[in-house]
């Protein structure tokens, strides 16, 4: 059977036997929006655990809103964005007394061509677009501390607003449960020394003992990464929340707007339903792919969706694993190399637990795969010699991958996950 998968802007094609192949995971069971602009509205009028935005705010009042950035294109933001300021100008907010924070997070700060892209060619250009740069410290606030003792720094054009907007997109995610909400906050408009603390948390409490089981995707309780989150945001009192969930094909499913809580935790749900989807059996061979640009630009991103693909997987340890990612822009935006050099994933998580770093965490999860499959792959345009040095085999194909996989199991049962970040696999039957 052959297969076209997207990678980075182009395409690859493989073949899986027709007897090995267990299944493709994809689709979602929700109905793509009709009228995004409709939806839009109707969640502003009656938001979740809030009063309508229309209501919040008067003219005069300052608003701040923080807007996903270059890295979270998918969520297309020059399609709603601009509709969310259309509603605060009928309100009687002024152009002039709105700031857009482009929530980067430990991303490099976009272009002026960037910047276009999130916000789309027609944006108002009489408002104020604010490029946040978690590494420079004029830009910054301090407020305290969580309960959880992480130091609050944050974007201080938030702290002088009369309000401050989140928006932005929920999906599972690799160690917060879920995208969106409070994570517009911490990592989007915070200060490095605060990401680090609270990115942390996703490590085991006990060394030697990898990561933190509860920091996981679709996990919200007891994840001590989202915990923390979520009192940062609470902290830092944001006004109202817009969040969007699209499908793996792009279309728009839901709206979610309202309370900073309430409201996100409504979409979660709504994204768990949605990208929940059966598999008959777990597989001896996994191929997964975050499904091409924009959702495959760095390392980071590319193994953003390896828990999923995991959870689809046997778990005896002598499965294969195969991972898709052109990653165009490289390791990503930290010095990732010093990490590679290190080697193997206990050398990673000493020098971790020294000296945390979101660049260490990405490869240090990348490292540990060893411990849950006999191969882990990388298709990849990364350097082989530098993917190699953490046990990850290298490719530059997924057919050259796929064939040296059956050749390691030529009975084994393979699974596709073509957009693994946001497909949840669940055995038939509840299991």
């Amino acid at each position: 059977m052959k297969f076209t998968w997207e990678f980075g802007k182009l395409e690859m094609e493989f073949e899986v036997p027709d007897h090995l192949h267990l299944g493709t995971v994809e689709g979602v069971a929700a109905e793509p929006l009709p009228d995004l602009e409709g939806s839009l509205k109707e969640a502003l009028e009656n938001p979740i655990a809030s009063p309508p935005l229309e209501e919040l705010v008067s003219t005069g009042d300052r608003v701040v809103l923080a807007c996903p950035d270059f890295h979270r294109l998918w969520v297309q933001a020059r399609s709603w964005f601009p509709l969310v300021v259309r509603a605060l100008n009928r309100s009687g907010i002024r152009n002039r007394d709105i700031t857009v924070i482009i929530a980067n997070g430990t991303h490099s700060p976009p272009t002026y061509s960037g910047i276009k892209d999130i916000l789309g060619e027609d944006f108002p250009t009489d408002i104020e677009v604010v490029n946040h740069d978690a590494r420079d410290p004029s830009q910054l606030s301090y407020i305290g501390k969580t309960p959880f003792g992480t130091p609050l720094w944050v974007n201080r054009r938030a702290l002088e607003a009369d309000h401050l907007i989140l928006t932005g997109g929920i999906v599972p995610h690799t160690f917060a449960g879920y995208g969106g909400g409070r994570k517009s906050v911490i990592p989007g408009i915070s200060g490095l020394k605060t990401i680090l603390a609270n990115h942390s948390r996703a490590l085991s409490e006990v060394a030697g003992e990898g990561t933190n089981p509860m920091a996981r995707p679709g996990i919200l309780q007891g994840n001590p990464v989202h915990e923390d989150m979520l009192a940062a945001a609470e902290m830092l009192g944001p006004r109202f929340i817009v969040n969007v969930v699209l499908s793996e094909e792009g279309d728009f499913l839901g709206v979610f707007a309202g309370d900073l809580k309430e409201a996100h935790l409504e979409g979660c749900a709504f994204v768990s339903e949605a990208f929940k989807v059966d598999i008959p059996e777990k597989a001896d061979i996994v191929l997964a792919s975050r499904g091409g640009y924009p959702m495959d630009l760095t390392f980071y991103q590319a193994f953003q969706s390896n828990a999923n693909a995991i959870a689809a997987l046997k778990g005896d340890g002598d499965g294969v694993l195969i991972m898709v990612g052109e990653c165009s822009e490289g390791l990503g935006s930290y010095a990732f190399h010093r990490w590679f050099d290190l080697g193997g994933a206990d050398e990673i998580e000493r020098e971790l637990r020294e000296n945390f770093t979101v660049a260490g965490f990405v490869v240090f999860r990348a490292a540990l795969l060893y411990r849950q499959a006999k191969k882990v792959m990388l298709v990849s345009s990364l350097d082989p010699e530098v993917v190699s040095r953490i046990g990850i085999i290298p490719h530059s194909s997924i057919a050259d991958a796929m064939e040296e996989a059956i050749q390691t199991m030529p009975d084994g049962k393979v699974l596709l996950m073509p957009h693994a970040s946001q497909t949840i696999p669940s055995l038939a039957g509840g299991c």
